[in-house]
């Protein structure tokens, strides 16, 4: 009976001293694991905030860097740009002023002799164009004698000057053209004086040409033989000068 009841007390204790253990053992365990839970954690918190920090700086360093290049450019540019813009608007007011000076102030007068030297300059081209035409006609040794009498023509008006008109027609009753040559003596004024030379031309021309091809034998319709040229020098006198 005895040796019961210290057996029964025996358990109590045991479980008594059992339940008591229990929950400290759970704590040490939950410690133990939220311990480690905050460990593993811990670096993973400290590598993103350096891993942010880290980027961040080197974000920074690399806007440094490239912000002075960036601006460099852009500021060297502004300057220059405005001094464009300012010079060339100087240019043009200071053009549009000296216009304006010149329309109102500036009064232009002619030389009393600028009518005179023109007139004198071109005289001497007649002039000149006259005497050359000259010398084709006499020269021994000119080849394409009377076309080239022509070209030295080329600038006349027969109907305007009566020299001009001379040498035109005896080029072309020498070159055998006689129609062509009485349209030219009939539509200028030839100097009374040169008249008698250029009836000898005429004559003399129609003796070289067959009876078909003076203008007043040709039948209506009917094509006029080829003309019979006279390749001589003219030897006769020169026509009336007439000096303007």
């Amino acid at each position: 009976m005895g040796r019961t009841r210290y057996v029964r007390r025996w358990l109590s204790m045991v479980l008594v001293v059992a339940l008591g253990l229990a929950p400290t053992g759970s704590r040490a365990a939950e410690g133990t694991t939220g311990a480690a839970g905050a460990a593993e954690s811990a670096p993973t918190e400290t590598a993103g905030k350096t891993g942010k920090t880290g980027t961040k700086t080197a974000g920074k360093t690399r806007r440094k860097k490239a912000t002075p290049k960036a601006k460099g450019p852009a500021n060297n540019a502004k300057p220059l740009a405005t001094r464009g813009k300012g010079s060339r608007a100087a240019r043009l007011k200071a053009g549009r002023e000296q216009a304006h000076t010149i329309n109102d102030n500036v009064e232009i007068t002619p030389f009393p002799s600028h009518a005179a030297a023109a007139r004198k300059a071109l005289s001497q081209n007649r002039r000149d164009q006259l005497d050359d035409a000259e010398k084709a006609a006499r020269e021994p040794g000119q080849s394409d004698r009377w076309q080239t009498v022509l070209f030295h023509l080329r600038g006349f008006d027969s109907r305007a000057d009566a020299e001009a008109c001379f040498w035109r027609v005896v080029a072309y009753y020498r070159l055998g053209e006689i129609g062509r040559a009485r349209t030219i003596r009939q539509s200028c004024e030839i100097a009374a004086k040169d008249l008698p030379i250029i009836e000898k031309e005429d004559v003399q021309s129609a003796s070289l040409q067959p009876a078909t091809a003076l203008p007043e034998l040709v039948a209506a319709g009917e094509k006029p033989p080829a003309p019979v040229p006279n390749p001589a020098g003219y030897e006769g006198d020169s026509p009336t000068r007439l000096d303007r």
